[in-house]
């Protein structure tokens, strides 16, 4: 049977736990996939201070966001270590905890079109009318062919 390679977009928000248990309910004991759990983060740019200058004063918000990145992707290994200890094998999951350098759903759609995702995982909460607007949903769903898209509400 063919590999089914799995795109799990995830943004550390509730929703992204009820997307984690429906994938593990739905594709546990499947030997054919891989799930690649994927966050693409804002990177912080590296801004030479003295403590003497104004910029000085950034340092302690620099430190804050470090720590936020590394506390991230700390939460990317325990949602890998999730699937794991659901009964998926080591080989079957990974994650990608990478640098943004464009937006979110052009990250996704990069990121499917170059490593051949047969299918993307994505969730929405909020209003009927919100999930029409101009959005990530969006523009994934309209932009690929032949990918399968599951969109959890």
């Amino acid at each position: 049977m063919k590999e089914n390679k799995i795109l799990f977009p995830y943004n550390f928000k509730e929703m992204d736990n009820k997307t984690l248990e429906f994938i593990i309910q739905i594709y546990g004991g499947h030997e054919n996939v891989k799930i690649t759990v994927f966050h693409a983060y804002a990177p912080i740019p590296e801004i030479i201070t003295d403590k003497n200058s104004v910029m000085g004063n950034m340092s302690a918000n620099l430190h804050y966001l470090r720590q936020n990145l590394i506390e991230q992707e700390n939460r990317m290994k325990e949602v890998r270590q999730h699937f794991l200890d659901q009964g998926f094998h080591s080989s079957q999951v990974n994650y990608l905890y990478l640098p943004k350098k464009r937006d979110l759903a052009m990250e996704i759609l990069a990121l499917a079109r170059d490593e051949a995702y047969q299918t993307i995982v994505l969730n929405r909460s909020g209003s009927v009318t919100g999930f029409f607007k101009a959005s990530v949903f969006n523009k994934v769903v309209t932009s690929l062919k032949n990918v399968n898209i599951l969109i959890i509400t």
